[in-house]
């Protein structure tokens, strides 16, 4: 996510207080401060408007403008948002006086075909001079490059209820951010009437001050409420934030009713360019406001300050301060309230503050943890017994600011992966504490439970969110599609879809997201290109993440020339690619051994502005691994050091695996030994891989000393670990221990299809046929595991030492049959079962044209 996408769970608007009417004395005049016009997610909670004292002395006010336009003049950045503005203007004139196609968003939340066809050459405009840059419209959502420094806040119509009924305030909005600060926008705003429309320009950029068609402007110098012309306006839902703008203007208007007046407007950016360009001394907000309205008038204003009226907007990307909250009262009177009480009284739960699916806090923004919140945490992490943790945190004083330190305290728990704690925390809040838990806690536990492979309670636990009238937010959809591709139940998944379509919620590109990356954890191919494709057809943006994921996808199945396919794809789309994507492409040939084409990519991620991190160091030492150039291998992990980049446990493994697939079983013993001298405690894929280098040279006693060092680690062998020694007595000739050992396995139910293609390839090289046929058999019928190409290619070669071609053949249609895909190892494999030119010719055939129906291309 992008560090300008973390909705806003405050807003807060500042004023000075006025002359206090008790002791009848005028107190300096004080200066008018608008402070926090930031967005607002339409599940944010209402936060009531804040009135303040402010010192008098000018120019200390703090400008949140951003200093510069970045590496973009500040003259070209205008002028692009200019030209885009007006190309929307044109669109907008050109239908202003026709019939309008009006559709609904809400109630009374209109849009028209001129909303989108205005943003759609607004997009052009702006994708034309600024490919990279991250776009956020009203209409068409996010696009672009998420980690942009520049965010475009595009308004195509402000004002769309004003326009459909042809009353003259409405205008084309758009504002740029550079770090998440104001650099530069533009209002184009309609005026006139029915026939007799014009527009007038509105634009500014940071340092520049704002102009009117060419003309300095500039706020009031009034700075008495009572002497000021109050402009403000109301949004569409009436709401609690509708509720409190009414109150608010009641409390201004009882102050300036007297000597001057008010006017109450509709909503839309445009109300601040007519608050400007009349010089209106007084304008207030409305509680809430979506950011593409808010960013525009954001920059105008503070570009017109001279010294008595400055915006403070909140970055996305930094933490917000906590202020106390105050109100006028009837008397005139600044009161204070405690704002964490009144959103507890109105949400009844906790709020989440930042948490999203798959990345803990956005922006690396983390949980900061209180004393109370440190001893919660080192007693969930420590506490076995779970009834003795919920006692204890019984025992604490429900406060408010336990709530928000039990909530850290989970998204903490999230962070480090420690989902059992995770359980412990959310299911106190859930069922034992009084306190009703929002979407975020029932998020964190489907999360938990999924990642546990517990459906049931998952499932369980999204029942109650809905009986809790809690609403899903599409993270809760995207945590339910990964728990259900985590245990393989794909059409659960598809329900989830489904149900969302139902409720007329269209997936969104992070539901998508989710659901290819259980896919992708899955080895569900197939169905990860069919929901891509589909993805596609919904007209759902895709973005880096997605592209990404498919890479990862299609390099996990071995096609990488598909993975390079979509990076070009997105490339052609103007969608830029981050390092993750680089480090997905290159494993993509790593997995294949084509150390140059990994290269390529890696020089190329150079040459984008990449700095190489280990993981993309880790990809090309893996390329070298598995092209059997041990050398390469080790030379890329000294250029990794000689770069200031440390190597991990993983670049360790890498090499120790990559000396042992060379044979290189002493070298690989010595970077073991390395490994351990770093002080990095070898993990069950480091043994694994050390027992793999002297399986591969028969070094039985070697490997079972390797064995009784995993043990004594306090290590339980896995499955990969058992196969490796499983290997070792195959490559050995000691098929007793193999078979004992196999035996032992199978009880345990530990075997997977790597366990029997070891023991179907180690009876094929020892010519036991019958015996390899068996544990075939036994496979498939017994065990319910599907043969991959490796199994299948492992049988075809134990008749192919004999060059019994045609038995050879029977076993590739089979193959065939049960759908699964040749590969070079096969055609190899084929060719040896040769024995004269018309069997090799025939073969050739077969492999020049290899795919799943090339049983059609012979006849047996």
């Amino acid at each position: 996510m992008a560090r300008y996408l973390l909705p806003s769970t405050t807003t807060t608007t500042t004023f000075s207080s006025l002359r206090s009417p008790r002791d009848g004395r005028t107190s300096p005049a004080p200066i008018l401060v608008l402070r926090g016009f930031a967005s607002r997610s339409k599940q944010a909670r209402p936060i009531m408007a804040v009135a303040s004292e402010k010192p008098t002395a000018p120019s200390k006010f703090p400008k949140v403008a951003a200093p510069m336009t970045g590496p973009i003049p500040a003259d070209e950045l205008l002028g692009v948002i200019q030209a885009a503005a007006k190309a929307g203007a044109e669109v907008v004139m050109e239908a202003v006086n026709k019939p309008r196609n009006i559709q609904y968003k809400g109630t009374a939340d209109l849009v028209t075909d001129t909303d989108k066809l205005s943003e759609s050459v607004i997009l052009e405009v702006v994708t034309k001079n600024f490919k990279d840059h991250l776009i956020l419209g009203e209409e068409g959502g996010i696009i672009g490059d998420s980690l942009s420094e520049y965010l475009w806040c595009i308004d195509p119509l402000d004002g769309t209820t004003n326009f459909a009924h042809g009353y003259p305030s409405f205008s084309v909005s758009i504002g740029v951010l550079f770090r998440g600060k104001p650099a530069a926008a533009t209002v184009v705003e309609f005026c006139g009437g029915p026939m007799c429309w014009s527009t007038r320009t509105i634009s500014a950029s940071s340092g520049n001050g704002a102009y009117c068609n060419g003309q300095k402007i500039h706020v009031s110098p009034t700075d008495k409420v009572e002497q000021s012309l109050l402009v403000t306006g109301f949004g569409y839902e009436h709401d609690d934030p509708w509720l409190t703008n009414i109150n608010l203007f009641k409390e201004f208007t009882d102050i300036s009713r007297k000597p001057t007046g008010n006017i109450g407007l509709s909503r839309g950016t445009w109300l601040l360019a007519f608050w400007l360009r009349i010089e209106s001394p007084l304008y207030y907000p409305p509680v809430a406001g979506p950011r593409w309205r808010i960013c525009a008038c954001g920059n105008i204003q503070q570009g017109t300050s001279l010294h008595d009226a400055e915006v403070n907007l909140y970055s996305y990307g930094e933490r917000k301060k906590k202020y106390d909250g105050a109100y006028i009262d009837k008397d005139g009177e600044a009161r204070t309230f405690d704002r964490k009480k009144i959103s507890r009284k109105r949400t009844g739960a906790m709020r989440g503050r930042g948490w999203k699916y798959g990345s803990g806090f956005v922006d690396g923004v983390f949980p900061v943890l209180s004393p109370m919140a440190q001893d919660i945490l080192e007693l969930v992490q420590k506490g076995t017994d779970v009834a003795k943790v919920w006692e204890s945190l019984d025992s604490i004083p429900a406060t408010h600011n336990l709530w928000d330190d039990i909530l850290n305290v989970a998204v903490q728990l999230r962070l480090n992966r420690q989902w059992d704690p995770i359980i412990t925390v959310c299911e106190w809040i859930v069922y034992r504490s009084s306190f009703r838990p929002d979407v975020i806690c029932y998020n964190l536990l489907i999360d938990a439970y999924g990642r546990k492979r517990q459906l049931d309670k998952a499932e369980a636990m999204y029942t109650a969110l809905l009986e809790a009238r809690c609403v899903p937010t599409e993270d809760t959809y995207a945590l339910l599609l990964r728990a259900y591709c985590n245990v393989g139940s794909l059409h659960r998944a598809e329900g989830v879809i489904s149900e969302m379509r139902e409720h007329g919620i269209p997936p969104s590109a992070t539901v998508y997201n989710a659901y290819l990356d259980g896919l992708l954890k899955a080895r569900c191919t197939e169905k990860a290109v069919e929901v891509y494709q589909r993805m596609k057809r919904d007209r759902c943006r895709t973005n880096t993440e997605t592209y990404t994921l498919m890479i990862n996808v299609y390099g996990k199945s071995k096609q990488p020339m598909s993975a390079m396919k979509v990076f070009n794809e997105m490339q052609s789309i103007g969608c830029k690619a981050n390092i993750c994507t680089y480090t997905a492409l290159v494993n993509a040939f790593a997995r294949e051994g084509l150390c140059e084409k990994a290269e390529e990519v890696f020089e190329e991620m150079q040459q984008a502005g990449h700095e190489p991190d280990v993981y993309a160091y880790n990809a090309l030492m893996e390329a070298y691994s598995r092209a059997g150039f041990p050398q390469g291998a080790s030379e890329i992990f000294t250029l990794m050091q000689h770069m200031g980049c440390e190597p991990d446990r993983a670049s360790y493994n890498i090499l120790v695996d990559a000396y042992g697939r060379a044979g290189r079983h002493r070298e690989a013993e010595a970077v073991f030994e390395s490994l351990k001298q770093q002080g990095m405690a070898p993990t069950m894929k480091s043994h694994m891989l050390l027992l793999s280098a002297h399986a591969r040279s028969g070094n039985v006693a070697r490997c079972q000393e390797v064995m009784a060092q995993l043990h004594k680690s306090g290590l339980t062998p896995d499955t990969f670990a058992l196969n490796a020694m499983l290997n070792a007595y195959g490559r050995a000739g000691r098929l007793d221990d193999m078979e004992r050992l196999l035996a032992a396995m199978e009880h345990q139910g530990s075997c997977d299809v790597s366990t029997y293609n070891v023991v179907v390839n180690a009876y094929g090289r020892a010519g036991y046929l019958e015996r390899m046929e068996a544990a075939f058999a036994a496979m498939k019928g017994k065990r319910g595991i599907a043969a991959d190409v490796v199994t299948w290619t492992s049988r075809m070669g134990a008749y192919a030492r004999k060059k019994e071609y045609r038995r050879c053949l029977e076993i590739f249609e089979e193959m065939v049959d049960a759908g699964c895909y040749p590969d070079a190892g096969t055609a190899k494999v084929l060719v040896a079962a040769c024995s004269d030119e018309r069997q090799v010719e025939q073969v050739t055939a077969i492999v020049r044209s290899m795919h799943k129906e090339a049983k059609t291309l012979f006849t047996i």
